[in-house]
């Protein structure tokens, strides 16, 4: 008797206002979201290139051909068995070495996010 919920004549009609607020209010929440993902890329624009990280960035790069060069040099140099080492020729680069750090943080990221989910 109490487990049936009684139906009214105007079911229907009050599902679809029900449902056209809920797709008015998600399209408008989707449009929100986007032009404050928009803003805020614009704003991170905006203070990057007012930094001078470009130029910064370019000079570490600069920095670190000049230490490259000076180690192969270096390294070159040495007698031994050591010395084929700065002729040594791989087939990567330090940007190989970058990536897999960065992706050695990120699985470390994801473990800790893990784990504090398992708590």
């Amino acid at each position: 008797m109490f487990s049936d919920h009684p139906h009214y004549p105007d079911a229907p009609l009050f599902a679809a206002e029900v449902e056209g607020r809920l797709s008015r209010g998600w399209a408008l929440r989707r449009v929100l979201i986007g032009a404050a993902g928009v803003t805020g890329g614009l704003i991170a624009v905006a203070q990057i290139t007012g930094a001078g990280l470009v130029g910064r960035i370019e000079d570490a790069n600069r920095l670190a051909r000049d230490t490259a060069a000076a180690l192969h040099t270096t390294a070159s140099q040495i007698p031994g068995p050591i010395g084929g080492v700065g002729q040594l020729a791989l087939p990567f680069g330090g940007e190989v070495l970058w990536l897999v750090a960065g992706l050695a943080v990120l699985a470390g990221a994801f473990l800790a996010s893990r784990a504090i989910q398992e708590i």
